[in-house]
């Protein structure tokens, strides 16, 4: 006889993160980082953190990570997506370029509030995946969007920041030769 235990949520998407993305992402992520020659300071997350909540039966599961580009975006998603799940939904922030996705959800109701949840924190260099496992309760365009919104919200204040200050200083000069030729 089989007897299952019952395992709390978080323990759960700990042994997730543990088990799909390896610790040189973290390490390869933060060196690419602190290597920045735009002369910006910017505030990101420091690790991986994840957030559970159950919303009308539905499961949604934020897990947000430091990026640096779009390539680490793409292979942070490729290592946290869960093919069971029925939306896998992310959105992501690097500078000025930002993107997401509602992967199946009605346009506009996943992603856009979970970009919008990113650039509200004033976080940068950064990526949320919202895995949703759906209830059997659909939640509507207005739920949809408080969900995704409120889900990304709530694991990004969960998270410790740090903040990036370029060590690019920046030297100018001015040619006097030039202007005494045009006074000669």
């Amino acid at each position: 006889m089989l007897v299952r235990l019952p395992v709390s949520a978080a323990s759960t998407v700990a042994v997730f993160l543990r088990r799909r993305i390896p610790a040189a992402y973290l390490l390869s992520t933060k060196s690419s980082m602190t290597s920045d020659s735009s002369g910006t300071a910017f505030t990101t997350i420091k690790e991986i953190v994840s957030l559970e909540k159950e919303i009308k039966k539905s499961k949604f599961i934020a897990i947000a990570g430091p990026i640096s580009s779009e390539q680490s975006a793409q292979l942070f998603l490729s290592q946290v997506r869960d093919p069971r799940a029925t939306h896998n939904c992310w959105a992501y922030k690097v500078g000025d370029q930002h993107r997401s996705s509602d992967d199946g959800e009605p346009s506009g109701t996943a992603g856009k509030p979970m970009l919008s949840a990113i650039c509200s924190s004033g976080l940068d260099r950064v990526m949320v995946v919202v895995i949703r496992y759906f209830g059997g309760i659909k939640l509507g365009t207005g739920g949809l969007v408080r969900a995704y919104g409120g889900v990304t919200s709530d694991c990004l204040k969960t998270a410790s920041t740090c903040l990036f200050k370029s060590k690019v200083k920046q030297k100018s000069f001015f040619c006097h030769i030039v202007l005494y030729d045009v006074l000669a």
